[in-house]
């Protein structure tokens, strides 16, 4: 009879065995959808569907920072239409780590999981990262990464897409629990949270969030439909810049905040 030890590398070893076999399908899937051999909505919706699976399964079996790799791969996929031959590369990126930590049987060491995340692609505000804003500022700005912590999918989508027009690498957490996990993983430059999340509030993630040492002194942004003035909002720590959320001053504020980046 099996011990528990047992149990649960065999379960590993099952799990390293799916997500190769599930890279290996990922990736035959983008040279097929590139090469135009298949339906690229189709084939679009395949990859998140097995993107989705691996971040669904990776933290469970020891290997946090695969499920993060894959998470971000949702991301970029997220608003393609189809896939172009550059793009298809920077697909294989995402992969190409997934399948070397699996194969390794380790996850890799805190600094070296920060260092693989930022080297990952990053869409641009058009979906492609050969689209990204040139010049001096865009480049001083693209090694920035900032997280943006919504459950709202419009509220993320413009979030983003005003962030990465301007040459910032976005990426995205869904609640609070997910958001501090994206903190020790990735440890952003920047962070911008919806004041209305699934259990604790954005309000007092920021707050929560103001105290780590990891992010002293970095710019954090509440996005809120209270004024600056609103006993809520008393005491927020003095690198919380609150982002209104109504109408034109949302872009006027997101501007204010994004000045503070440097």
């Amino acid at each position: 009879m099996d011990n528990a030890d047992d149990i649960i590398s065999r379960l590993k070893q099952d799990f390293i065995e799916d997500t190769i076999d599930r890279v290996d399908r990922i990736e035959t899937t983008i040279d097929r959808v590139a090469g135009h051999m298949d339906d690229a909505s189709a084939g679009i919706a395949e990859l998140r569907r097995e993107a989705h699976t691996v971040k669904g399964l990776a933290g469970s079996f020891g290997f946090p920072l695969v499920g993060a790799i894959a998470h971000r791969l949702e991301d970029y996929i997220a608003d393609l239409t189809e896939i172009d031959d550059l793009q298809a590369a920077s697909l294989v990126d995402f992969t190409t780590w997934i399948r070397e930590i699996v194969e390794s049987g380790t996850n890799p060491a805190a600094e070296e999981e920060i260092r693989i995340l930022r080297s990952l692609p990053s869409p641009s505000a058009s979906g492609s990262s050969k689209d990204a804003t040139p010049g001096v500022a865009a480049s001083r700005s693209s090694q920035q990464e900032v997280l943006i912590v919504t459950a709202t999918a419009v509220q993320a989508h413009f979030l983003q897409r005003e962030l990465r027009e301007r040459g910032y690498r976005t990426i995205a957490a869904r609640s609070a629990v997910e958001a501090f996990q994206t903190v020790v993983q990735s440890r952003p430059d920047a962070i911008i949270s919806a004041a209305v999340l699934d259990g604790l509030s954005g309000i007092e993630l920021i707050r929560a969030l103001s105290a780590m040492k990891t992010l002293q002194g970095k710019p954090l942004g509440l996005l809120t439909s209270f004024d600056a003035s609103h006993p809520d909002l008393e005491g927020l720590p003095s690198n919380v810049t609150v982002i209104t959320n109504r109408g034109r001053e949302t872009a006027e504020h997101l501007v204010k905040f994004i000045e503070t980046l440097g």
